[in-house]
């Protein structure tokens, strides 16, 4: 177990660098929050012998239930894609390791589903229905039997193969009444996590709501002897909360316990940012001690701000994923997903270039391709290729109504802005372009070049602060994508990601 004085020496032990603080690279020994920068959330991590795994919802996107491992759980790389259609909107799901095998329990459009497979890296089978309406499924085992926690503390009996559900739900868990004072959403008890632990099973569940206030969302804990309860809850709840709006990182909740091979506790998190509730629920990792009477709690300056010891020894915090992308791959990368729709019919990569056919009319019904990314700051890069009555572009995406970007189409260049309006720097008959976004803390730069000629700054320029769940809905974030509309294809090339602000001239 990590002492105190490891916690309090790791306050001043690593400087970030200011413009960048996810990005920079960390001393040996430490790690900062987030793990897995951009919107990521209810990532809950299991560990396998040496080894590290999660998923996280997917919401809707396709491509969705990609998979990632780590050897330390602060380095995270995606290794698989439970979904590969679309099968609607997909929360909080629940991935599992039962004697040698894998599960991930999820609900789609409300309706709660399985996926399994032999290995994390797949293949994965097709969903398979479990015939119960409700979210946040929740796997457990006690003497061979199993069972499927799920929201509003309820639970139900699995089959020996855990494909189906043979006994109805039932109410087990009641709400923990959470403080009047606290500002919160709704009481909203959901995301279980079950773990068994020294004789007894921990049942984690959030409560107050995933947005609205800062201080909305928790962790709430408790235990029994077995698997369906009766429960006790603990004295330390709520366990993780968010005590104030000035605190870096809001609504934390949804936890789920992990333990390393040599005995450390840790809990994740997901989180808003402050200022950037755009880029979704990041995830964060926090250190967990057991006291003497058996509860778990986070200890005494530990904080989700701060320095903390990594928790595998002699590992180093890296850069998170580059979704960067040459095309050259036959197939896409993990790193891409649909809006709604994953139709391989529709596109072909590979030879430096993402062949894309055009889909719909506008950007609203063109099923955007996208990529999450994390940082305050970044840039994204693609050259674009049109045929006569194609348009197609680099976007900052939330959903089909709400983005900004920059497009090439049958109009020539052309802007749009998150508030719906067009600007037109006068660029007409051109037929591909270099096409950039500058994301500079949420204000945003658009750049163009055509081929032998030299950059051109946009005059317009745009912000996207405003682009989250709070004024928006969905549970979404704002990340870039790609997208073509019309008629025909476009050719996509050398999509490029850098970590910073970074401009041609």
């Amino acid at each position: 177990m990590l002492t105190r004085r490891e916690f309090a020496l790791s306050a001043a032990a690593v400087a970030v660098a200011a413009r960048a603080p996810f990005l920079a690279a960390q001393s040996a020994g430490f790690y900062r929050n987030p793990i897995l920068g951009g919107d990521h959330p209810d990532g809950s991590p299991i560990r396998v012998g040496d080894d590290f795994y999660l998923t996280h919802s997917s919401f809707d996107y396709a491509p969705g239930l990609v998979v990632y491992h780590s050897r330390d759980l602060i380095n995270w790389r995606p290794i698989s894609a439970g979904l590969m259609g679309y099968h609607g909107i997909v929360w909080a799901p629940y991935l599992a390791e039962y004697q040698g095998h894998f599960y991930i329990y999820f609900p789609a459009g409300g309706q709660l589903k399985v996926v399994h497979a032999a290995r994390p890296e797949g293949p994965w089978s097709e969903p398979i229905d479990l015939g119960i309406k409700a979210i946040d499924p929740a796997h457990i085992a006690e003497n061979g039997r199993r069972f499927l926690h799920m929201s509003a503390g309820r639970v139900a009996e699995l089959s020996a193969d855990g494909l189906s559900v043979i006994s109805p739900p039932k109410t087990v868990f009641a709400p923990w009444p959470m403080p009047k004072s606290i500002r919160m959403e709704c009481t909203c008890l959901e995301g279980p996590k079950v773990i068994e632990h020294n004789g007894w099973f921990y049942m984690n569940v959030a409560e107050g709501g995933t947005g609205g206030p800062a201080t909305s969302h928790s962790v709430v804990s408790a235990r029994s002897r077995h698997a369906e309860g009766p429960w006790e809850y603990s004295p330390y709840n709520p366990v993780v909360h968010t005590e104030s709006r000035d605190e870096r990182w809001m609504s934390m909740g949804h936890g789920r316990l992990v333990d390393t091979p040599d005995g450390k506790w840790y809990l994740t998190v997901h989180s808003y940012e402050k200022e950037y509730r755009a880029l979704g629920r990041q995830l964060l990792l926090l250190p967990v001690e057991w006291t003497a009477d058996g509860w778990w709690r986070i200890p005494a300056g530990a904080k989700a701000d701060g320095a903390l010891p990594m928790p595998v020894a002699g590992a180093v915090q890296e850069p998170f994923f580059d979704p960067s992308d040459d095309f050259k791959a036959p197939e896409l990368g993990l790193q891409w997903a649909f809006w709604r729709e994953y139709d391989r019919d529709r596109f072909k990569t590979g030879d430096g270039a993402l062949v894309l056919q055009a889909r719909g009319s506008s950007v609203a019904d063109s099923a955007a391709l996208t990529t999450p990314v994390g940082g305050h700051s970044y840039t994204v890069e693609v050259d674009v290729e049109v045929e006569p009555g194609c348009e197609a572009g680099l976007l900052l995406f939330y959903n089909p109504e709400h983005y900004t970007g920059i497009h090439l189409g049958p109009d020539g260049i052309m802007m749009k802005l998150p508030n719906g309006s067009n600007r037109d720097p006068g660029v007409k008959k051109a037929t591909r372009a270099m096409l950039r976004i500058v994301n500079d803390r949420q204000e945003i730069d658009f750049w163009f070049k055509f081929p032998g000629k030299e950059w051109v700054r946009a005059e317009a320029s745009a912000e996207v602060s405003g682009m989250h769940h709070n004024v928006l809905g969905g549970f979404l974030d704002v990340r870039p994508a790609l997208y073509a509309c019309g008629k025909g294809q476009a050719k996509l090339r050398g999509f490029r990601y850098w970590p910073e602000v970074k401009t041609p001239v």
